[in-house]
């Protein structure tokens, strides 16, 4: 892999201050700047869904599926297309026997947000909506969905790269509205990855939701008076889902309200107790070379004002920080590669990582070699979790419904039924549902492939439902 454009002895962390998340407002307008318009007839935007490297992993792990996908999206698409020409054509006042008047647009955007530790910067997202190809004929789209993408194993699966799967609920007549998030899109190689706080991965998606609105303002597209919006996340995604919606109900200004009127969420595969998850992920090594990103990346968006004063090197081993890589001309450190996903560098050290003294720092051990969770850092780093993906103070308004599958052995199940307890008040709060995603026949089971296939999968449901509570015809609800 190429172009990392990587910063110099870890440079974005120099000169940092104190982080001003607590500081953080929802403008009224955040849209910077258009990076592309692309629109596609039905048939095109089914070609065009997807990537070379996605498709190749669905092959390696399952050669059926591509063929089975391919034809349910297509299935899929021409359903819908006699409603959707009976709508345009009234829209548009034309018969509906003369040609197509809607297409599908889908444009990718920069926008203002802030990083993890506070620094106000340029992030990217993509949102995908139909128009009336009419000129100055404006639409309001029935739904709005939000979704924030599970953890990306290559830059180019990123929405502003690529055409993934959820932009297919613009079939309902939704805009669909995709973030970058924090170090993806025109950030990538640039910042690392805000996956360790829910909470600002949420706000970034609702800057980015703002930005969106704009954009299709700028198009005359809005919402319909009586359209809602529904809030999608699986893997990496499930906790920002969930932290979006509890701001919603919690801290959102009243015209961020008016205007989106969000109905519900849905949350798969990773709606856990971060702190509890990370305690776990600490006490077994057989899933180290997995969740090298999580123990160790994580570490790097964060200030060390956030971390109790401590900073990403105090937290591994020193040679992660000394010995230098050449990379497109620059030396890196161990430590920056791991968080810029780079692979050449990476990729022959994680094969060969099976104990926690190739990861953790050494006084992070018991003599035993055991990871000593009454540590000092430990103990700071589990407090920072805690603080930024904390769910447990909040009481849900509207309809949330988390789902699971329980042979997914890399997420436990349990952690993800213990937070459903927690978020509905021990099953109180109706607002609250637990469902249960079954395990296709030919998913494999162990490590972390059927955590990935699994959250595969729900990615494609979710993208083929219309609203979260339609996901339980596919599962089986549990108190």
């Amino acid at each position: 892999m190429n172009n990392y454009n990587l910063p110099m002895n870890n440079g974005i962390r120099q000169g940092m201050t104190v982080s001003r998340m607590e500081q953080w407002t929802l403008s009224g307008q955040s849209l910077v700047s258009v990076l592309s318009e692309k629109l596609f007839a039905p048939d095109e935007f089914v070609e065009a869904l997807g990537t070379p490297s996605f498709t190749s992993l669905v092959a390696g792990v399952e050669p059926r599926a591509l063929s089975w996908l391919h034809a349910l999206i297509k299935a899929k698409v021409y359903s819908h297309l006699p409603r959707l020409d009976m709508r345009f054509a009234k829209e548009c006042g034309r018969s509906l026997f003369s040609r197509r008047c809607w297409e599908i647009r889908s444009y990718t955007f920069t926008y203002r947000s802030q990083t993890v530790d506070g620094r106000e910067i340029e992030m990217s997202g993509r949102v995908t909506f139909l128009g009336n190809k009419e000129e100055g004929t404006p639409h309001q789209v029935k739904t709005i969905s939000l979704h924030t993408h599970q953890a990306l194993l290559d830059k180019e699966w990123a929405p502003s790269r690529s055409l993934m799967y959820m932009p297919l609920k613009v079939l309902w007549d939704s805009a669909v509205i995709e973030p970058d998030l924090q170090k993806w899109g025109v950030n990538y190689g640039i910042e690392t990855d805000g996956g360790g706080s829910s909470v600002h991965m949420a706000r970034q998606l609702a800057d980015c939701t703002v930005a969106a609105l704009e954009l299709m303002r700028q198009h005359g597209v809005t919402l319909a008076p009586e359209g809602y919006t529904t809030n999608w996340g699986s893997s990496q995604g499930a906790l920002p889902a969930l932290q979006f919606a509890k701001w919603y109900d919690t801290g959102a200004p009243q015209w961020f309200k008016d205007t989106l009127r969000l109905r519900s969420t849905f949350a798969a595969e990773a709606a856990v107790d971060s702190m509890e998850m990370t305690r776990i992920e600490y006490q077994r090594p057989e899933y180290l070379s997995i969740e090298i990103i999580a123990l160790v990346g994580y570490f790097q968006a964060f200030s060390p004002e956030q971390m109790g004063g401590y900073r990403p090197e105090d937290f591994v081993p020193a040679w992660y920080t000394e010995k230098k890589y050449r990379v497109d001309g620059r030396d890196i450190s161990f430590l920056d590669a791991v968080n810029y996903s780079c692979s050449q560098v990476t990729d022959p050290v994680i094969k060969q990582i099976s104990s926690f003294d190739q990861v953790v720092a050494p006084d992070m051990l018991t003599e035993d070699g055991k990871v000593d969770l009454n540590c000092p850092k430990i103990l700071a780093w589990l407090s920072c979790v805690k603080k930024y993906n904390n769910l447990d103070d909040w009481t849900p308004q509207h309809p949330v419904y988390l789902a699971h599958c329980p042979k997914d052995d890399m997420m436990p199940y349990d952690m993800a039924y213990k937070l459903y307890r927690t978020v509905s008040n021990q099953g109180k709060n109706p607002n609250v549902h637990m469902l249960s995603f079954p395990l296709p026949g030919f998913i494999p089971t162990g490590g972390m492939m059927s955590h990935l296939v699994i959250a595969f999968l729900i990615q494609i449901y979710m993208a083929l439902k219309e609203n979260p509570e339609d996901m339980r015809a596919l599962c089986k609800s549990v108190k």
